[in-house]
Formats: C-alpha cells, structure tokens, sequence
C-alpha cells in the first residue's frame, strides 16, 4: 500500500500544512481530504507509506493544537472480512464501544463525520458508553473501523470500533433492546455477543 489515513488533525488545515508534515518521509503523490479533519497521502512508494506510520503517528502539524493518527490506508479490503464480526459480517454500520459515558451524539458524530456521511447515531443500553453509526456506504464504515482504539474528544479512555453484523446469537429476553430491532440477535440478552441484559 502506498498511501496513510490520517485523521485527527485540527479542522482548516490546508493541504500544504499536510504536505510540509508529511513529505519529509518521501515524495507525496496526492493529498485527498475525507470530510474535515481527515485525509488520504499517497506516496510513490510504499516504503514512504510505512516509514509516515512509524515516525509520524502521534506527531502533530505545525500550527494544530492536537496529534495525529496515521495508518496505512488498505481501502476496501474490510470487504471481505478484515475486521468483521462473526462470520467476517460487514455493511453501512459499525458499533462503537468504550466511550465515556455521558458523550454526546455530537461528539460522536465530530469524531467519525470524517469518515463519510453519517445517516444516524443510536445510543445502545440505559447507561450509555456504545453505540451503532450508520454510514451511507460500507466503504465510509470501512474508515470508520479504522479508527478503532481512538479516543473521542473529551474522553478519557479509547473505543472499540468493529462493523455491526446483526443477526448470529440466539439471545434472550434481553435488556432494554431484547425483542426489539436488537432483540434476539447480536444485541439480546441470551447467547449473543452483548448477552446478559447488558444492553
């Protein structure tokens, strides 16, 4: 792979700010921005790609006041698997887990938005702290799972980002989403993967 995901960066960066940081590890073919704080680097090689993840992730643009996480951008290979639930299950909509509870929908959707086009947001369990973002395309989930172990701004702690395959458990009566959309399947309260009335 010749190009990184950044994301993180403060919003209104240029791209030259992009390119000044980054073109010290070699030569940048192109700077792609995905929505605002958010962008692809490509290189024109790949050993540039690696070494812009191993010496840049964690740094921060000259005239940010925050770092920046940088990972190989591998595409659409999430398609077949890469990061999916039981069954390699994949789609429009990932389910985030760890965020402090008492975060906001806004500051959910601030902090995934540079993935794609957020279609909804819905807070799973009384207590908070996961919820399911569904995304106009699997390709912005895909993103979306890239920024797994990230934290949210104004969070203490990172969440677990994987795509939300429905379906799978056979769950019980469930908590509060048993029976429901959720019920019986991946979210109910039985054997499936959030059992126990968690949620």
């Amino acid at each position: 792979m010749t190009a990184v995901f950044v994301r993180g960066f403060d919003f209104g960066t240029t791209e030259d700010q992009l390119r000044n940081h980054f073109e010290g590890v070699g030569t940048i073919s192109t700077v792609t921005f995905q929505g605002k704080g958010a962008a692809i680097v490509s290189y024109d090689n790949e050993d540039a790609a690696e070494k812009a993840v191993s010496t840049l992730e964690g740094s921060t643009i000259e005239g940010n006041g925050r770092y920046v996480n940088v990972k190989i951008d591998e595409g659409g290979e999430a398609k077949g698997g890469r990061k999916g639930g039981k069954g390699g299950a994949t789609g429009p909509q990932v389910i985030v887990r760890g965020f402090d509870f008492g975060t906001t929908e806004d500051q959910i959707r601030t902090h995934f938005e540079p993935c794609g086009d957020i279609q909804e947001i819905r807070f799973l369990g009384k207590g908070g702290g996961s919820a399911v973002i569904k995304f106009a395309s699997e390709d912005e989930a895909t993103k979306a799972v890239d920024m797994d172990r990230s934290t949210i701004d104004g969070n203490e702690r990172y969440v677990n980002v994987d795509f939300d395959g429905k379906g799978g458990g056979k769950g019980g009566k469930g908590g509060k989403s048993g029976g429901g959309k959720y019920g019986g399947g991946k979210y109910g309260g039985g054997k499936g993967k959030y059992g126990g009335g968690k949620y």
